[in-house]
């Protein structure tokens, strides 16, 4: 059964003819089939879904599947990257540029990683990537990032990126039950051109 949530995050991809990104550690490329059972792997994890609004749980490899059939099926223009180590070709999560004019008014960024790999720097690896990508194809002035409040390693890595707290909100996630208070980013071209001159 196709899940709904799981549908919205490859059809609100930014469209962008996306091009493969290398990084100092890590490849960003479109997700293959491949990918499906460490996909499912890093993804069926509480720790991982718990911190993201959209991605189901329990999470197989059928989910897996659907979600790389509808990326697939655009190929090189949506912004939805399979997370890789250069070094060994493993994926490590999926990161992406989105716009859904029913959630936010600016595109918004997003991503995740298996536990395995946090800790390590990738997840800010990924996002600078991210960031560099959408101001550098897209005339826009802001990048949205949105944050829940306990997850001061994500907050850690918008701020690097030049994000500013804009605004929060009180939410429910739908799968868990949790209250958390969700914050929301600004990251603007001129902050981020401050960002990587310095």
């Amino acid at each position: 059964m196709e899940n709904p949530a799981h549908k919205d995050v490859a059809d609100k991809a930014l469209f962008l003819h996306s091009p493969v990104i290398a990084t100092e550690r890590l490849i960003l490329r479109p997700p293959h089939e491949e990918d499906a059972e460490d996909m499912a792997g890093l993804a069926n994890n509480r720790n991982v879904a718990r911190m993201l609004g959209m991605l189901p749980h329990p999470y197989t490899v059928e989910d897996a599947r659907e979600f790389i059939d509808r990326v697939s099926q655009n190929a090189g223009k949506a912004c939805v990257y399979a997370i890789t180590e250069s070094e060994t070709g493993q994926f490590i999560g999926v990161g992406g540029l989105h716009e859904d004019k029913s959630r936010y008014d600016l595109p918004f960024i997003g991503y995740w990683l298996g536990e395995p790999y946090w800790g390590k720097g990738y997840a800010t690896e990924t996002a600078r990537a991210l960031v560099d990508l959408y101001f550098k194809v897209t005339g826009e002035p802001v990048l949205m990032a949105s944050v829940r409040q306990d997850n001061a390693a994500s907050r850690a890595v918008i701020r690097k990126l030049g994000g500013r707290l804009q605004s929060s909100e009180r939410v429910t996630h739908g799968l868990f039950g949790e209250t958390n208070i969700l914050e929301h980013y600004h990251i603007t071209r001129e902050n981020w051109l401050g960002q990587i001159a310095a």
